[in-house]
């Protein structure tokens, strides 16, 4: 499997998985404007994957501003996949930073849906 098959199938992944297509059109909110059925996953996916190659060649991913509340689970994130970059050595901690931020997101909700 190349690099290019290899984003496109997470990207299928995360479809299929987590309900979630970031290269499908949207409103910006995570709310997707044209109905599935209208969509073309495989054509989203070869978008998706040409997009995060050439971001990861030049090394220029784009991330977005943090929200408050979630802030804190994002930087563990981020970090996580810096860590992930680095090699076999950075996998032991990037673990451990993609619990915390699970559990700090977790936080999160359970402080919304307690407000």
């Amino acid at each position: 499997m190349n690099v290019f098959d290899q984003i496109h199938r997470a990207y299928k992944l995360m479809a299929s998985k987590a309900r979630y297509r970031p290269a499908a059109p949207s409103d910006g909110f995570g709310h997707i404007t044209v109905p599935i059925d209208q969509l073309d996953l495989n054509a989203e996916a070869e978008e998706y994957a040409t997009s995060w190659r050439d971001q990861e060649d030049d090394a220029t991913f784009l991330v977005g501003t943090c929200d408050f509340q979630t802030r804190e689970a994002t930087i563990f994130t981020i970090e996580a996949a810096r860590n992930m970059c680095a090699g076999r050595l950075g996998d032991a901690t990037a673990l451990k930073l993609l619990r915390m931020a699970v559990t700090s997101l977790e936080s999160a909700m359970k402080a919304d849906r307690a407000a």
